[in-house]
C-alpha cells in the first residue's frame, strides 16, 4: 500500500517563537488557551508578530478542553471579524485542535465540520497560513493533520484532512518549563501512547516508524529523570520534541486501541484524555501481543533489554515508567467512580469499535473484547484472551 509522510516545517530550540517576526503576517490571529492569554509567553507570541511595521494581531481566547462543534461555531464570528492573513495557535492539543477547526471553517463557511473528509479540497491556505506553538508535550497536534472534537451530543469524531498539518511548528522549550508535574505526566502518557500504538498499527511505514523508536527511546530515557528532578531543562526540552516526533508517527501511521477506548471514556470517567491513555495503555499492548510481536520486539535496540519475551514485558515496563510519574495502574486507582462509568460503558465500547484507531489496531478488537479489555483495565487483571 502506498503512502504519504506529511510533517509541518519544525523550528526547534530556545527563542523558536522568534521565527514568527519573519513570516509576513499582517492581520495574525492568536488562538491562545485561555489560562495562557496574559501569560508571558503569550505576549512574547503577540510581540514577535507585531515586529513587522503595520501589523497588528487580534486574539481569541474562548477555548475549552476537548471542543465540541458548538464550541467552535461560537469563535467563527470572531475569526471572521479579524479576518486573518495567518492562525497562529498557542497551547496544548485543544487549543491547537480548536485553531485547525475555525481555520476550516474560516475558509470553507460552505461546509460543515462533519462533512470534511481526507479526499474533500480545501484550499486552506489560499486564504491564511497555520502556525502551531505546543506549550505541552503530549498530544503532538502541532504534527498532525487531524483535530480531535465531539459532536454536539458528545460523540467523539476526528476533522482530518491532510492541508490541516501547519505550515510551521515552533517547538520552544522555554514554553514548557513550567507545567505542573501531573499535567506533565498526563501529557507523556499521551506521547508514548502515540509512539508504540503508531509502532502497532497496521497503516505504519518506515518513516513512522523510525521517528516512533526515536521519541520512544527518548521519552524512555529522561521521563525517569523528571520523577526525580521535574525541572531539568534538558529533559524538559528533549521530552518536548519526543512529543512533536510521537505526533508525527501517529499522524502518519495510526493510533490504536488505547486512543480509541480513552477518546470515548473521556465524558464517562472525568479523566484527562492523557490519563486515560496511560492506564489503557498496558492492557492493550498486552491484548495487540499475539499480532504485534514482531513489532514490538523492534523495541529491544532503542528500549534496551528485550521487551517482547512475553506477553506482559512491554506492559509492565510500561507501567513502570508512567507510575513513576504518577499516572495509575487502574481506573480504579484513578478514582473513577464505577457507576458513573458503567452507565456509559457500552456507547464508550460502541464508540472506541467504529474509530479508524480501532481499524488500525494490529488486532482488530469485537466489541465483546473491548468490554474484556476494559474490565481488565478497570480491576488489573491479565489480558490473557
Amino acid at each position: 500500500m502506498q503512502g504519504v509522510f506529511s510533517s509541518p516545517k519544525v523550528v526547534v530550540g530556545p527563542g523558536a517563537i522568534e521565527a514568527l517576526s519573519g513570516l509576513g503576517a499582517r492581520r495574525p490571529l492568536v488562538v491562545v488557551d485561555p489560562a495562557l492569554a496574559r501569560a508571558d509567553a503569550h505576549r512574547r507570541v503577540v510581540e514577535e508578530l507585531e515586529k513587522p511595521e503595520g501589523s497588528v494581531a487580534s486574539v481569541f481566547s474562548d477555548v475549552t478542553i476537548e471542543p465540541s462543534v458548538a464550541d467552535i461555531e461560537r469563535g467563527v464570528g470572531a475569526v471572521r471579524s479579524a479576518s486573518p492573513d495567518l492562525i497562529v495557535a498557542v497551547g496544548g492539543g485543544s487549543t491547537i485542535d480548536t485553531a485547525k477547526a475555525l481555520w476550516v471553517r474560516f475558509v470553507r463557511p460552505d461546509l460543515a465540520l462533519e462533512t470534511v473528509t481526507p479526499i474533500v479540497e480545501l484550499g486552506l491556505r489560499a486564504r491564511t497560513g497555520f502556525v502551531a506553538i505546543p506549550t505541552t508535550s503530549g498530544s503532538g497536534s502541532e504534527a498532525t493533520w487531524t483535530a480531535e472534537l465531539r459532536t454536539s451530543e458528545g460523540r467523539p469524531f476526528d476533522l482530518a484532512t491532510r492541508e490541516l498539518v501547519p505550515d510551521w511548528a515552533l517547538l520552544d522549550p522555554a514554553l514548557v518549563s513550567t507545567v505542573p508535574p501531573a499535567s506533565r505526566a498526563d501529557a507523556a502518557a499521551d506521547l508514548v501512547g502515540h509512539a508504540i500504538e503508531a509502532l502497532g498499527s497496521e497503516w505504519a511505514n518506515p518513516f513512522s516508524d523510525a521517528v516512533a523508536r526515536d521519541a520512544l527511546a527518548t521519552a524512555f530515557t529522561v521521563l525517569p529523570k523528571l520523577a526525580k528532578h521535574p525541572g531539568d531543562d534538558d529533559a524538559v526540552a528533549a521530552l518536548h520534541h519526543a512529543a512533536t516526533l510521537a505526533g508525527l508517527a501517529a499522524s502518519n501511521a495510526q493510533l490504536g486501541v488505547a486512543h480509541a477506548l480513552a477518546r470515548a471514556l473521556g465524558p464517562s470517567t472525568g479523566l484527562s484524555h492523557g490519563r486515560l491513555v496511560g492506564i489503557v495503555l498496558p492492557y492493550a499492548t498486552e491484548f495487540n501481543y499475539p499480532s504485534a510481536r514482531d513489532r514490538y520486539a523492534r523495541l529491544a535496540g532503542p528500549l534496551g533489554p528485550p521487551l517482547a519475551p512475553n506477553r506482559s514485558a512491554l506492559a509492565e515496563r510500561l507501567r513502570l515508567v508512567l507510575g513513576a510519574l504518577g499516572v495509575p495502574r487502574t481506573l480504579a486507582d484513578a478514582g473513577v467512580d464505577r457507576m458513573r462509568a458503567e452507565s456509559g460503558r457500552s456507547t464508550a465500547i460502541a464508540r472506541a469499535a467504529r474509530t479508524p484507531s480501532a481499524v488500525a489496531n494490529p488486532r482488530v478488537p469485537s466489541e465483546g473484547e473491548l468490554t474484556r479489555l476494559l474490565a481488565a483495565a478497570w480491576d488489573g487483571a491479565a489480558v490473557d484472551f
